[in-house]
Parts: C-alpha cells; structure tokens; sequence
C-alpha cells in the first residue's frame, strides 16, 4: 500500500501543541499552506501567532479555560469579539483553549456560542 500524506488525501490535520510555541513559530511556515490547523492549549499567544504565521495556516482556540470555568459571560462575549477582531474571521476556529473544563458554567458556554454567531462572521 502506497504512504501518502495527510493532505495528498484532503484530510486537515489539527496539530494540538501544548506550551508556549513563540520561540518556534516560524516554523509553522514549513507546514504545506492552508492544509493545516495549528490548536494551541492557551500558552501560544494567537495574536503573535497570526503575525509571524498570517494566514498560512489556520488556528482554532483560544478562549481560555479559565474563562469558561470562573468568567462572565460579558468576559467571554469581550475576549471572543477581541480575538475575532485581532485574528480572524477568516482562518479562526473558534473554540475554548484545549478544551472546555468538566466545571464550565452553562451561561458561559451560552455566551460563547452567542458571541461566535454574532462576531464571527466573516
């Protein structure tokens, strides 16, 4: 059986890095263009991210875990509209960083979702 790459066969791998990658995100530039999704967990600040990178690869995140769990929903509408503002639409998954905690207060996760359909379109 012939080995081909991920992208030879039009699947999008979702790169999840854990830790702080701005020493690194040139590197990101390697990756073939637009065929990748980078996740950070929340230490890659996505805003040096877009900068270094631009839109050779897209990015999924990055609304911190800590928002969902201890946050407002008015924290939650303001980094969503902010990070969309600075990175996005276009080339922006939005999504919590890593993932959304076991504790995540519904209002909040209720926000996230209103703020995604009222700021993210692109």
């Amino acid at each position: 059986m012939e080995k081909r790459p991920l992208v030879a066969n039009d699947i999008v791998p979702v790169l999840h890095f854990d830790q702080c990658w701005h020493r690194g995100l040139h590197r990101f530039l390697e990756f073939p263009k637009k065929k990748c999704v980078l996740n950070p967990d929340g230490m890659t600040d996505l805003r040096k991210f877009r900068k270094i990178v631009g839109d050779h690869m897209s990015v999924m995140g990055d609304v911190p875990s800590t928002l969902f769990a201890i946050g407002t929903p008015e924290q939650i509408r303001s980094y969503v509209r902010d990070l969309v503002r600075d990175i996005g639409p276009q080339g922006l998954l939005l999504a919590p960083g890593c993932d959304a905690p076991v504790n995540t207060k519904p209002e909040n996760m209720e926000a996230f979702s209103a703020a995604a359909h009222e700021f993210g379109k692109g």
